[in-house]
């Protein structure tokens, strides 16, 4: 399928990877099909498929914050499916303000994806994260760790 990307361009995209958000996502609960399109290690985003202009940078949080493991309701992930270790896929949608050292994720708000079903569900966590934790320092962090290896 081709579709069109806010920051690519149209681009093609396999059917069968457009997850869908049957309650949306926060902000854009009209829209209810996404691509993820992967931009480099850290970076995704995630897009619209019905609207070119909707395309929210995400990263795949355990990538980074390797202790991140949130406690999520099991009502609300049953909604996507049975998840496991092989279908399961989370993000938090980054904000890069213009000083990019400012660079926040909303670690309080995840985006779970489940690969199997390709459907997708943000929910807010009762867990003490933040909505604006800081991003800058730890990709700074992990960058170095690699270059290390």
């Amino acid at each position: 399928m081709l579709i069109q990307s806010r920051y690519f361009g149209e681009i093609e995209v396999d059917d069968n990877t457009i997850v869908t958000f049957e309650e949306g996502i926060f902000g854009f609960s009209n829209y209810h099909r996404f691509a993820i399109i992967y931009d480099n290690e850290f970076f995704c985003w995630l897009q619209s498929v019905e609207d070119k202009e909707v395309a929210l940078p995400m990263i795949q949080t355990t990538m980074i914050f390797t202790d991140y493991c949130p406690e999520v309701d099991d009502n609300m992930i049953l909604k996507i499916g049975e998840l496991n270790q092989e279908n399961l896929l989370m993000y938090t949608i980054v904000v890069v303000p213009e000083n990019i050292e400012n660079m926040t994720t909303n670690l309080k708000a995840p985006i779970i994806v489940n690969t199997k079903t390709n459907k997708g569900i943000q929910v807010i966590l009762n867990e003490d994260y933040e909505v604006k934790h800081n991003l800058y320092d730890y990709l700074k962090q992990v960058k170095q760790q690699k270059a290390g290896e």
